[in-house]
């Protein structure tokens, strides 16, 4: 299940870049792409990802931090699709609208951190 870290690893590298170097475009294209997924389909994506998380974690050099990855994405599925008091839709239109230049870039950094940690750790 390596396999599965280095893919994530590199997608949060490759999203943390876009995110820093193409602030606005990062967000247009997220914009798109939750426009035209259902809800549940988009639970299902990070739902099945924190399963493998959990499953791939034995393949890490510190098995606990990728299993907090996986549960916290496995909350992250079931959040999506319950949405209690329409969070999701707030969390989206704060990412997307309200969330500053600055801010965005952040969590670009700290997703090449994540990424790049995650790669490191890849036994």
């Amino acid at each position: 299940m390596a396999w599965f870290l280095y893919i994530i690893g590199m997608v949060w590298i490759a999203y943390g870049t876009c995110a820093i170097l193409y602030t606005e475009d990062t967000r247009q294209t997220y914009r798109a792409l939750l426009s035209k997924m259902s809800r549940p389909v988009l639970s299902a994506i990070p739902f099945v990802a924190g399963i493998l998380f959990i499953i791939a974690a034995s393949s890490s050099a510190h098995p606990w931090i990728i299993r907090c990855l996986g549960v916290i994405a496995l909350l992250k599925g079931a959040l999506i699709y319950l949405n209690p008091q329409d969070i999701f839709n707030t969390i989206t239109s704060w990412y997307l609208d309200a969330l500053s230049e600055q801010a965005h870039r952040f969590i670009g950094i700290i997703s090449i951190i994540l990424g790049t940690a995650v790669l490191s750790w890849v036994i």
